[in-house]
């Protein structure tokens, strides 16, 4: 595991370094964070209390990172591989986690030098909806899913973004079939180097 890592940082580090000589190169990686709200309510969790939390399908923080390829003055193509997971608060005894690795692949057009508009798909795999402590027996499986992607993005900075994006997709548990809805709505930065 270790050689993997060191091959792996090393790569990366020629990547950064290969890129960075070239200041006119039309590749550039990114790395980004978010907030998404939305989706159906996978379950509602009770604590001692009285209050509840509902977990949902299209819920919560999103952290990612990948590339752009520019083609020519309008038009980039980006891909990013990401982490997506809604948990609940804190607790003592336990807690409630829906989490899935989402892949991104878009197109983005340059309507001028601080906006551009987005579409492309998202390709999820590994959803998953599993309990910890008191909620340990809860442990849900959902079959990978496709969905569609619609966003804007408004540049800062030539290295700094931010993007209001909707995602529309679909779950469907692996164990009966039954569909839920995660499309949601996200709030993204990016960081572009």
């Amino acid at each position: 595991m270790k050689k993997v890592l060191f091959a792996a940082a090393i790569t990366l580090g020629s990547a950064f370094s290969a890129q960075a000589a070239d200041a006119a190169s039309p590749f550039k990686f990114l790395l980004g964070a978010g907030l998404t709200f939305g989706g159906d309510t996978l379950i509602t969790v009770p604590f001692t209390d009285g209050s509840r939390e509902d977990i949902k399908a299209g819920g919560l923080v999103q952290l990612y990172g990948g590339g752009e390829f520019r083609l020519g003055d309008k038009v980039a193509l980006q891909a990013t591989i990401g982490y997506h997971v809604n948990d609940t608060s804190a607790a003592s005894n336990g807690s409630v986690r829906f989490t899935r690795v989402p892949v991104d692949v878009q197109a983005l057009y340059e309507l001028n030098d601080k906006v551009r508009i987005g579409a492309g798909a998202q390709f999820v795999s590994g959803p998953e909806l599993k309990g910890s402590g008191v909620a340990s027996n809860i442990n849900t499986k959902f079959d990978s899913a496709t969905g569609a992607i619609v966003e804007g993005e408004y540049l800062f900075t030539p290295k700094t973004g931010l993007k209001l994006r909707y995602v529309s997709e679909k779950f469907k548990r692996t164990s009966d079939g039954k569909s839920f809805d995660g499309s949601h709505v996200g709030l993204m930065f990016n960081f572009y180097f």
